[in-house]
């Protein structure tokens, strides 16, 4: 497998689960351990959660979409970053708001996204 191909299979795994946290933090913010993380950091969470959902949405976009059209391929490495800088919030934010939190995930897309913005900046573009 060549690195244009793991680039390309990274993206998709990220952009799956960047949809699905989308959808979560979105439309399923009834979950109960949710609710107690909203209760736990305070009334601006639940806020916080839509621009969330809807910034995963856009960067799952960003993600996949200009590599398929080959437009604006500088796009794909500047949504890695700015997921990247989202995910290691999302550490900090599980941390803070749950009682056992599960940061292993979101350090291995935090790996994920940061692999692809240099992989995509400075390996193989677009």
């Amino acid at each position: 497998m060549n690195i244009n191909t793991a680039l390309w299979v990274i993206q998709i795994i990220l952009g799956i689960k960047m949809l699905d946290v989308s959808y979560t933090h979105g439309l399923r913010q009834s979950q109960s351990a949710m609710q107690e993380a909203i209760q736990k950091i305070g009334g601006f969470s639940q806020s916080l959660l839509y621009i969330i959902s809807a910034c995963t949405f856009i960067g799952t976009i960003g993600l996949i979409l200009p590599g398929v059209l080959g437009l604006s391929t500088w796009i794909t490495p500047v949504t890695a970053v700015i997921l990247s800088a989202m995910l290691l919030f999302s550490i900090i934010f599980h941390l803070k708001g749950r009682k056992k939190p599960q940061i292993f995930v979101s350090a291995i897309l935090f790996a994920f996204a940061v692999f692809v913005a240099y992989g995509r900046w400075a390996i193989v573009p677009l």
